[in-house]
C-alpha cells in the first residue's frame, strides 16, 4: 500500500476512507523507489513517537508479518541496497548456471546458505550484497537486533483477526479477486508497467495479484488462467499468514465476526 498507483491489487483503502480516516505509510512512495523493511522500521519509530507526543495510541494494521516482526523484535543494522552490485550479480547469474549465485553464497557463508532455499534469489542477493559491503558473513550479522526491540520500550497489545473457517476464507479471497478484476486490476497494472521502469527485485514484481497480472500482460497465459493463478497465490499467502499467526508470541486471536470481543480487548488494554 505504500506505492502510489498500486491501488486495486493491494486492496488499498479508497480515497474516501483515507480522507475520513487518515492513514500513515500509504501512498508515500513512487514505484521508481523500493521501500525496505529498514525504512518501514525507521518510519514507524518516528510515527510512534509523534503519536505519543499527542497522547495518542498508534495502531498498526496490515498483513505483512515480516514487517511486523521487524518492528516488534528489532532489526539488524545492515548496509543499504547497492543497485550497482545487484545488477552485476544478475548479469553473472545470466551467464552461468541456475544455482551460480547460491553456490557463490555457499562458498562465502555456508551457514546462511544452508538456512535458505537455493532458489530464494532475494535472500541470496541480499546476503551477497551485505558480505560485499561489510566484509563479514551475513550469518554473523543477523538476529542481533533484540536490544532495539519495541518490547523493551513500550507496552504492546497484539491482535490477529481472521476467518477460522477455511472454506469461508477461501470464498472471501475468491470474491475479493473477482471484484479486483472487475474494478480494473488489469488496466491498473498495464498503466503501471507502461509508466515505470521497474527495477529487478522490485517487490511489486513478486507481489500477489501484480506478479500474475504482469505475467498475463506478457502473454504467458490467458485471462482465465490469470484468475486461477492469482487465486492460488492469494490462498498460499493467507496460509503463510495463518502459520505466522499460530506461532506468534503474545498474540490475541479473534474470529473475523468477533467485533465486540475485539473492542473489549482493545479498551481493556488502553
Amino acid at each position: 500500500m505504500v506505492y502510489r498507483g498500486a491501488n486495486i491489487g493491494s486492496a488499498k483503502p479508497t480515497d474516501d476512507v483515507l480522507s475520513n480516516y487518515p492513514h500513515h505509510l500509504v501512498n508515500n512512495k513512487s514505484l521508481n523507489e523500493i521501500y525496505s523493511v529498514a525504512e518501514f522500521y525507521s518510519d514507524s519509530l518516528k510515527l510512534i513517537e509523534e503519536a505519543h507526543s499527542r497522547n495518542k495510541v498508534p495502531l498498526f494494521v496490515g498483513g505483512s508479518m515480516m514487517y511486523f516482526k521487524s518492528l516488534i523484535r528489532g532489526i539488524d543494522k545492515l548496509p543499504q541496497r547497492d543497485d550497482g552490485y545487484r545488477e552485476a550479480l544478475i548479469e553473472l547469474k545470466a551467464s552461468e548456471d541456475s544455482h551460480f549465485l547460491f553456490n557463490m553464497l555457499l562458498s562465502k557463508d555456508p551457514d546462511y546458505a544452508k538456512a535458505i532455499k537455493p532458489n530464494d534469489e532475494k535472500r541470496i542477493i541480499r546476503a551477497l550484497e551485505v558480505i560485499n559491503a561489510t566484509g563479514k558473513k551475513m550469518s554473523d550479522q543477523i538476529n542481533t537486533g533484540s536490544n532495539s526491540s519495541l518490547l523493551n520500550t513500550y507496552n504492546i497489545h497484539q491482535i490477529a483477526i481472521y476467518d477460522q473457517d477455511r472454506e469461508m476464507l477461501h470464498k472471501r479471497i475468491e470474491n475479493r479477486l473477482s471484484i479486483m478484476l472487475n474494478d480494473g486490476l488489469i488496466e491498473e497494472v498495464r498503466g503501471l508497467v507502461d509508466r515505470y521502469t521497474l527495477k529487478d527485485q522490485h517487490p511489486i514484481l513478486s507481489a500477489v495479484n501484480y506478479k500474475q497480472t504482469i505475467d498475463y500482460l506478457e502473454g504467458l497465459f490467458d485471462k482465465e488462467e490469470l484468475f486461477y493463478k492469482a487465486l492460488y497465490a492469494s490462498r498460499q499467502l493467507a496460509k503463510r499468514q495463518i502459520t505466522w499467526i499460530r506461532s506468534w508470541d503474545d498474540l490475541n486471536i479473534f474470529n473475523i465476526n468477533s467485533q465486540q470481543e475485539i473492542e473489549k480487548s482493545i479498551k481493556n488494554f488502553i
